[in-house]
């Protein structure tokens, strides 16, 4: 396979950048970006197997579609979801585990304080936290490409060039707009 060919996630990350960034907002419609991702990782640390990524990956999404669709805020399943994970991966070992595997309960809670303090503030600042919470999302895919655990390295690929791209866009069309 070609070097462009291995690069599908890189490829597959810019196009829909792309098209985001063409009609993007307040940049507010991008936080659910970071929060989503996180929560998955721990969800992933948790039952240990990196194969499944991209199924809870589409699993998330169409969760989340389908409670805006009827109407329901995500965000207090998130963080029950992420509570949840966090007491069962304590419970059965697998968050105490060293390296890469022991940071996702303060990465996801993190990463989840951080949107709800997104949600806290005035629309403009949230824009800004956004594209901060994104840049710094796309750091913690780096860290997980490098590690090439937890989740599928692929994966890691495609959503750390989306959340750099994303949040390096969003910061320069809320710094120029």
């Amino acid at each position: 396979m070609s070097a462009i060919g291995r690069r599908w996630p890189t490829w597959l990350a810019l196009a829909a950048a792309a098209i985001s960034l063409s009609d993007v907002g307040d940049g507010l419609e991008y936080l659910i970006i970071f929060v989503l991702p996180a929560t998955g990782y721990l969800f992933l640390a948790v039952v240990d197997r990196p194969r499944i990524t991209w199924a809870v990956v589409i699993a998330a999404l169409a969760t989340v579609v389908v409670m805006r669709l009827l109407k329901l805020d995500p965000w207090p399943a998130l963080a029950l979801v992420v509570i949840v994970l966090v007491a069962v991966g304590l419970i059965n070992g697998r968050l105490r585990r060293p390296g890469v595997y022991a940071l996702q309960s303060p990465g996801a809670v993190a990463f989840m304080a951080f949107g709800l303090l997104v949600l806290a503030v005035p629309v403009p600042v949230g824009g800004y936290l956004v594209a901060a919470g994104l840049l710094g999302h796309a750091t913690w895919d780096a860290f997980h490409w490098r590690a090439n655990k937890v989740v599928a390295r692929s994966f890691a690929e495609w959503c750390g060039v989306l959340d750099f791209v994303l949040g390096a866009g969003l910061l320069l069309v809320l710094l120029l707009g």
